[in-house]
């Protein structure tokens, strides 16, 4: 964080850090507090989810698909209010889906535009495979 007048402003990477702090302990009211509630994400070029309860109902979905979810952060370059995120998800599939799903393993970046503390923002990047199985199974619950 950095000092701004009297007040302290997170930076975008740190709003990230947070998130992404959030996601590996499943806190899903931290998550939420830290997105926009009209945040876009897309993946792969294509608008997945926008809003902040679009992004709730994709996150059960993959902490259901995979329990021991978690992501960890191999770098950030931070400018202003943009982050650029190098991360790897991985996980082990449970419940129904796991016939459907292998392990999961995947390295991907992620660039974030930070707004008022608030994830708005989100650009995804990374091969399909099981982010788009779940999202598919997210859009059938109602993300979006």
């Amino acid at each position: 964080m950095r000092e701004v007048g009297a007040s302290r402003v997170a930076s975008a990477g740190d709003v990230y850090r947070a998130y992404n702090d959030a996601e590996n302990r499943q806190d899903h009211e931290t998550m939420d507090s830290l997105l926009a509630d009209d945040i876009e994400i897309t993946v792969n070029g294509v608008t997945a989810i926008s809003s902040a309860e679009g992004d709730a109902v994709a996150m059960a979905a993959l902490f259901e698909a995979y329990p021991d979810y978690r992501r960890e952060i191999l770098g950030i370059v931070e400018e202003r209010t943009k982050a650029a995120v190098r991360w790897r998800m991985v996980g082990t599939p449970a419940g129904k889906i796991r016939d459907q799903l292998g392990p999961l393993d995947l390295h991907g970046c992620s660039v974030v535009e930070v707004k008022e503390g608030k994830i708005s923002r989100a650009w995804l990047y990374s091969a399909d495979g099981p982010i788009g199985k779940i999202l598919a199974l997210a859009a059938e619950k109602g993300a979006g």
